[in-house]
């Protein structure tokens, strides 16, 4: 029994988390080196696609603000039935 437990414990209190952390900075260095060869079109057209998606999030912001508002002012009590 115990010469089964004893590795088994050491590998799970040493070396399994030290694999965990050496692959996931394997994957984050892959990761980086993948956006480094990133065409800078490609880059451009990234950020012009997350500047479109704050231009709407911002006009969803205002409509459901504008939205609160118009309940805030026809049914006082519509928060609390939430």
């Amino acid at each position: 029994m115990w010469a089964i437990a004893v590795p088994l414990i050491v590998f799970v209190a040493v070396v399994g988390p030290v694999w965990v952390v050496f692959h996931y900075i394997t994957v984050w260095k892959r990761m980086k080196a993948e956006q480094r060869a990133q065409n800078p079109e490609q880059t451009a057209r990234e950020q012009e696609m997350v500047a479109g998606l704050k231009k709407r999030a911002a006009k969803l912001e205002s409509r459901v603000e504008t939205l609160e508002r118009l309940l805030d002012a026809e049914v006082a009590e519509w928060r609390n039935r939430i």
